[in-house]
């Protein structure tokens, strides 16, 4: 109780301020021009075929921005865990209205792909432009994989980010994660999949997949080494950029994206804000309870039986049916908004564009006017007086680094002992480059190469300084 009157105290303050400075709320409005840098690698992952890939995002900051602790925003494209990527128009939009409210953006690739069908028919009426042949998967076994890949490099490229808090000026403790369609369920699944017994059966290593249809080849479906095991995926966490930062997010947002497994929302944070916008027309996923691309198959195609139906999906969870679902557990109504259209019309939404959104600007201020509010009440406010770039140091009232940058000793000033810290130099990707245990109040860094890099300091309690080595 008195952390839920401490937090609406803060926001009262806010607000008082905002109105006798006639100041928008942090993190609402735009304010910014912003800078992107493009292609970032934030690690390699085996995909479904067994090869090995690279992964990618785009950085997007707000530009001439004095906070040296901005929240932190991950997007994920949608594409049916097929296709898509970080240069769909949408994600990019979406990148710009947020960087210009004040975030750190990283619009992600990640693993796409799944495992054929071995019975595929084109049908006499059917085409490329009405029904997407590689969507035609062996078994829901593909589906509940490829989404939880996509969850792992998810929160690989979170943590990736948390890493680069010094460099980014970023906080590590306001993460929100959002995402379309497939990118959605990614989003939703790396929010709420966060212990191991909720990682799917189906998951772990199972029978191999079928040889896909000849006509997969013929349609570019599969690369030209395909490895049809399905081995165990490991963790919910995945293998990439551990060690230094978990990949907690403190909110979430869905466009027209579904939850496979409702079972996974068992623990309700006190703050967590869920943002959710679908569609009644969405054919693809259902915005209550169905099959995914059920309402393709057995209103658009089953009916003038034009293309062969989408066997095999399993069913999901949409925005609508969420958000009564986390209203009927008890979730804090204030921190749920959903926007959803009801346009549904059976039969007759088979043209309609239901999947997607239908006006980006104005459901991205409704999700930043929700983000904020949180991260105001996380006590994260702007301050004018930050050093913009690389923080010159975190200094505790009994721990101080100098000089900052550093040329061969780094020294360390404590009005206490520090004999019996460990420490370990890490690089900004979150890789050791040094470990040992302090003899002395100095650390020799004359090996390190030129570049930014964290100190991070383990005794009695867990301390990080970030440094430049000159």
């Amino acid at each position: 109780m008195k952390k839920k009157i401490f937090i609406l105290l803060k926001l009262c303050l806010i607000f008082t301020h905002t109105a006798t400075s006639q100041i928008a709320i942090p993190y609402s409005n735009k304010q910014f021009q912003y800078d992107s840098l493009l292609n970032v690698e934030y690690g390699n992952a085996l995909d479904y075929a067994g090869t090995n890939q690279s992964l990618t995002l785009d950085i997007y900051k707000p530009k001439n921005d004095t906070n040296c602790n901005r929240p932190i925003l991950i997007l994920v494209h949608g594409g049916a865990w097929i296709g898509g990527s970080k240069e769909d128009a949408d994600l990019i939009l979406l990148s710009r209205e947020f960087a210009k409210r004040g975030y750190v953006v990283a619009n992600i690739n990640y693993r796409l792909g799944t495992h054929k069908t071995s019975n595929y028919s084109m049908y006499a009426l059917c085409n490329n432009s009405i029904s997407a042949p590689c969507g035609y998967i062996c078994d829901s076994a593909e589906i509940y994989r490829a989404n939880y890949r996509s969850m792992q490099d998810t929160k690989g490229a979170i943590r990736f980010m948390k890493n680069r808090f010094a460099l980014d000026s970023s906080d590590v403790n306001n993460v929100y994660v959002v995402g379309e369609s497939a990118g959605a369920f990614s989003s939703l699944a790396v929010a709420f999949m966060t212990d191991e017994s909720e990682k799917p059966l189906n998951c772990g290593a199972i029978s191999a997949a079928p040889t896909p249809d000849s006509d997969m080849i013929t349609y570019g479906c599969i690369p030209l080494q395909n490895n049809l095991t399905r081995p165990d995926l490991g963790t919910v966490e995945g293998t990439l950029n551990l060690g230094i930062h978990d990949a907690t997010v403190h909110g979430v947002g869905s466009f027209f994206g579904g939850i496979l497994d409702f079972n996974i929302v068992e623990d309700m944070p006190e703050n967590f804000p869920v943002y959710l916008f679908h569609q009644g027309a969405d054919i693809i996923v259902n915005y209550e309870f169905g099959k995914v691309l059920g309402r393709v198959s057995w209103e658009c195609f089953a009916q003038s039986n034009i293309c062969q139906t989408y066997y095999f999906y399993p069913n999901a969870s949409g925005g609508k049916k969420i958000g009564n679902e986390l209203m009927a557990i008890g979730w804090n109504t204030n921190l749920i908004q959903m926007e959803i259209i009801e346009n549904s019309e059976y039969l007759n939404d088979c043209f309609d564009n239901g999947h997607s959104i239908d006006n980006l600007t104005t459901r991205a201020q409704n999700m930043s006017d929700l983000f904020a509010a949180q991260i105001a009440a996380n006590g994260n406010i702007p301050s004018e007086s930050c050093f913009n770039g690389l923080q010159e140091a975190f200094n505790t009232e009994l721990i101080k680094i100098s000089p900052n940058p550093v040329e061969e000793i780094l020294h360390l000033k404590s009005t206490t002992s520090l004999h019996t810290n460990t420490y370990e130099i890490v690089s900004l990707t979150g890789e050791v480059i040094l470990r040992g245990k302090l003899t002395s109040n100095q650390i020799d860094v004359n090996l390190l190469s030129k570049g930014y890099y964290i100190l991070h300091l383990n005794g009695k309690a867990s301390i990080k300084f970030p440094f430049i080595k000159n």
